[in-house]
């Protein structure tokens, strides 16, 4: 007879295995979190944009879930991404700031996405196309492979991405330090094609840059479908949709694979948008601030054999991807996680009062003064419902902003 003791390691890989979720086929189902960047949820087809920005995504949504009002808690891409991963607001994960002596990096003490399920046996796997998405923020914990094109050379080398002795990030503004999307699919499609080690499941992480910088310029022939020039003084406004175009391209090459590897039906799939752009609404073109341009984000999820095709009104905020995706594998959140799961909104039992919450804390930005005028070197925090949207600024309470959405 079997000593308990030698039970114990076959009930707890059984219990993992339980722990992932079925599969419309009864398998344990992959998860692919592709992350936008700077993408703006109201330049896409499926959002409402007039012009054929982004048909890859529009069929996702179609096949999926469309979030038509789902909020980041930042308008910086570490931050955000840190909410993404773990459920948590920046005040609670503590990754606050792109720059500083503290709060620029995820503390791996949280557990993530990545970390959970690497923990129940998941092939894990992310591809990179910026350094703000990079290990440099704490982003890569609980990945075995973690690519970001970025040559060792270039992340240590370069004066501009070395942090110096007083903890200060330098000036984030560099081509060497970021690829296009295709450059990022291509390699997250040879990862894909690795047998899996003893049929585990994969997370595949994917983040696209390219809406971010006007020098990933997408091929002419995608400019000149939307009448850009690159060369041209307003090209940072004209490239915009064509970068976003040649990104969906290469998002259609990651779900194509899936289609043709047989694995579609059995991966849940989130896209989602890291944080918007201001294009020159409230005079602001970058991002950084709290506006609706800049932290409505597109989202849209696809859990296989279920809500194809709903679009839901409902708030629903970036802290809530990782509740949502660990109860549908069957996996208990986090203690610390703010998030809430978004399938009860689909079927109409969802009683929460869910509010957005987001923040800006330029001031502790070392690099924020030389970019910023007066009034938006602020402290910034925002709360938000379907109705009412309050930004406070801390430090010049006077301009609180209060919207009737």
């Amino acid at each position: 007879m079997m000593r308990k003791s030698s039970l114990l390691p076959v009930v707890c890989l059984l219990l993992a295995a339980a722990c992932s979720g079925p599969g419309p086929g009864g398998e344990r189902l992959n998860v692919l979190l592709v992350t936008l960047d700077t993408t703006r949820a109201d330049h896409l087809g499926c959002y409402g944009y007039p012009l054929p920005t982004s048909p890859n995504l529009d069929r996702l949504a179609a096949d999926g879930i469309l979030f038509d009002l789902a909020i980041s808690t930042s308008g910086i891409t570490p931050i955000s991404h840190a909410s993404i991963f773990t459920g948590m607001n920046p005040d609670r994960h503590g990754l606050r700031v792109f720059y500083g002596e503290a709060g620029h990096y995820l503390d791996p003490a949280h557990p993530t996405l990545a970390t959970i399920l690497k923990s129940r046996s998941f092939r894990t796997g992310a591809f990179i196309s910026a350094y703000p998405a990079s290990e440099r923020f704490g982003l890569h914990h609980g990945f075995d492979t973690f690519s970001t094109g970025v040559s060792d050379e270039v992340m240590t080398g370069d004066p501009r991405l070395r942090p110096p002795k007083d903890g200060y990030w330098m000036d984030r503004r560099t081509a060497s330090a970021q690829r296009r999307a295709d450059a990022t699919t291509d390699e997250a499609l040879a990862w894909l094609d690795q047998p899996a080690d003893g049929g585990n499941p994969f997370l595949l992480w994917v983040h696209y840059f390219d809406p971010h910088d006007p020098s990933l310029v997408p091929p002419e022939e995608i400019n000149s479908k939307f009448g850009a020039d690159s060369r041209t003084p307003d090209a940072l406004l004209k490239i915009y949709d064509p970068e976003i175009f040649f990104m969906d391209s290469q998002f259609g090459r990651l779900i194509s694979r899936l289609k043709e590897t047989g694995q579609y039906d059995n991966t849940l799939i989130v896209v989602v948008g890291d944080h918007g752009q201001g294009l020159g609404d409230h005079n602001w073109f970058p991002h950084r601030l709290l506006y609706q341009e800049q932290i409505r984000v597109p989202l849209i999820v696809r859990l296989p054999g279920a809500y194809q095709g709903a679009k839901v009104g409902a708030l629903a905020r970036t802290t809530d991807i990782l509740p949502t995706v660990l109860e549908r594998l069957g996996i208990e959140s986090p203690e610390a996680v703010q998030g809430l799961n978004l399938e009860p909104i689909l079927a109409g039992t969802s009683r929460e009062q869910r509010v957005g919450m987001a923040e800006a804390l330029n001031t502790l930005d070392a690099h924020a003064p030389a970019g910023l005028p007066p009034h938006q070197q602020d402290l910034l925090f925002m709360a938000m419902d379907r109705k009412w949207k309050l930004i406070h600024h801390v430090n010049q309470p006077g301009n609180d902003e209060l919207y009737n959405l």
